[in-house]
């Protein structure tokens, strides 16, 4: 009986010290002596790396793209919830990841599996754009090819065909929240100052297009004058910064001159930004064509409007502009 008093003493000594606050795991988990050390992985100065650790090989991958995109400032938005439990408590973190984001040329520097975790460094070549295609696409054959004739005037395709030596027809492709260039199978991620260069004032042959302001403060009023030498019709679009589409005013008459919003309308455009304190742009296309467009694809914005990932048609806006004369202007809005 005096044994048995003793072992449950014993034991619930035990469990008292297991449980007090102050008592230390019996085995600390310590990662890989490389984890978290870009010393140890030999990078190139051009290279991005990220750590990730998890209970799995993809999500320890996602936990690294996640530090290579808040390395290169990418605006990609997905999350996943991890669960961590042991004896005396559970906690939940929402983690903000890249899972689905594709960045190529992605490359794996080193992978371990130990304590029941995996260890993972990510490596991305943060190459000048241009050359990152180069490179990823090798040897390809260069041939021209047919490009969009306004993507072929934007900064980024002047830099990209130097860089090729050729002209290819990369198309805008939108995927996983974020925005590319396709090319056949290849997808190639656009950050955020390269996804600005295809933006550009362009001009027609069939009719002007101006603005009343051409550098515009946040809340500042204004309108567009459009003129031509023959009648046709008109139809007015407005692209943010962050490629969502809204259509400002749908085919309308053109005589000879044509102010939008008219006179008669007792209201102007007002210019704003997407971000409080942070300088925006805006693209603003017009189409003329002999009869109106059917721009039912397109809707007039409202308050939910740019967070719904169905607003971004920049790339299907860009399929129209090679059917159709069209020019473009682009305006910046300085932010209080």
């Amino acid at each position: 009986m005096k044994i048995v008093q003793s072992l449950l003493f014993a034991l619930t000594a035990f469990v008292f010290m297991a449980c007090s606050p102050d008592a230390k795991p019996p085995h600390a988990i310590k990662p890989p002596l490389w984890y978290g050390d870009e010393s140890a992985l030999n990078l190139s100065s051009y290279e991005v790396v990220g750590f990730g650790e998890g209970k799995s090989l993809a999500q320890a991958q996602a936990h690294a793209k996640e530090m290579i995109a808040q390395k290169l400032q990418s605006r990609v938005e997905s999350s996943f919830e991890s669960v961590s439990t042991n004896e005396t408590s559970t906690s939940k973190a929402k983690l903000k990841v890249t899972s689905a984001l594709t960045l190529d040329a992605l490359q794996t520097l080193k992978q371990e599996h130990a304590n029941d975790l995996f260890y993972v460094a990510l490596s991305y070549k943060n190459l000048d754009f241009a050359q990152r295609i180069k490179e990823q696409l090798g040897a390809m054959a260069c041939e021209d090819a047919p490009q969009n004739p306004y993507l072929a005037q934007t900064p980024l395709f002047k830099k990209l065909n130097a860089a090729l030596g050729c002209k290819k027809d990369f198309r805008l492709h939108r995927q996983n929240k974020a925005w590319y260039l396709k090319l056949d199978t290849h997808l190639f991620l656009l950050g955020e100052g390269e996804f600005e260069e295809l933006f550009i004032a362009t001009k027609s042959g069939a009719f002007g297009f101006i603005a009343s302001k051409q550098v515009l403060q946040e809340g500042d009023s204004f309108h567009f004058v459009l003129s031509a030498n023959e009648a046709g019709y008109v139809t007015l679009l407005d692209v943010y910064e962050s490629g969502v589409v809204t259509l400002l005013q749908p085919s309308i008459k053109l005589e000879k001159t044509l102010r939008i919003p008219s006179v008669e309308s007792a209201y102007e455009f007002e210019a704003g930004v997407l971000e409080m304190g942070r300088d925006s742009h805006d693209l603003y296309v017009v189409f003329f064509t002999k009869e109106p467009l059917d721009m039912s694809r397109f809707t007039y914005a409202n308050e939910d409007f740019a967070s719904d990932e169905n607003a971004y048609k920049f790339d299907e806006l860009l399929e129209l502009m090679q059917r159709y004369e069209n020019a473009t202007l682009l305006l910046r809005t300085e932010a209080k």
